[in-house]
């Protein structure tokens, strides 16, 4: 007979453990996804008044909604200590970013350009999900907590370099 494991509840991170870059972290990640929703769904509307429902240049719009919609579902996520989606987001800031760049250069296009600025706020939000304290509490979300660096206390007289 097959035993079936009874299922485990998930521990959800205590809000006041969460360090204060995870925080910051996710309200940049909010903020970009808001701001790119907000310019896909004005894109949208735009366009369509503008050009008559031209799917290309809507696709684009259409786009970068979901891209924003992505960054919210994924931040939620990663706030509730998903290290898994943490790297998930971080590499979507990344390549969007990445692939924003060029296209805003080449076409010069001043649109693009805000997107890439929305984007740009996700980026530092992915910056400072990695940052030695966000990424301690992260692994100590995965059971693999790292002992804390040592502190250097220049008050004990058998410190190195003290001339006493």
């Amino acid at each position: 007979m097959i035993e079936i494991p009874p299922r485990r509840s998930v521990e959800r991170p205590d809000p006041k453990d969460r360090p204060v870059l995870v925080v910051w972290a996710l309200r940049l990640w909010m903020i970009s996804g808001a701001l790119l929703i907000a310019l896909g769904v004005l894109g949208v509307i735009a366009d369509a008044i503008k050009l008559g429902f031209d799917f290309g240049v809507l696709a684009i719009d259409v786009l970068v909604m979901l891209l924003g919609l992505a960054y919210l579902l994924l931040g939620a996520k990663t706030y509730r200590g998903a290290v898994q989606w943490r790297s998930s987001l971080s590499a979507l800031t990344c390549v969007v970013v990445a692939m924003l760049l060029p296209l805003t250069i080449g076409f010069q296009s001043g649109g693009l350009a805000i997107v890439l600025a929305s984007a740009v706020i996700g980026l530092f939000g992915s910056v400072l999900a990695y940052r030695p304290p966000a990424d301690r509490w992260f692994k100590c979300q995965l059971g693999d907590c790292p002992d804390d660096p040592p502190v250097a206390n220049s008050s004990t007289p058998d410190a190195p370099g003290d001339p006493r």
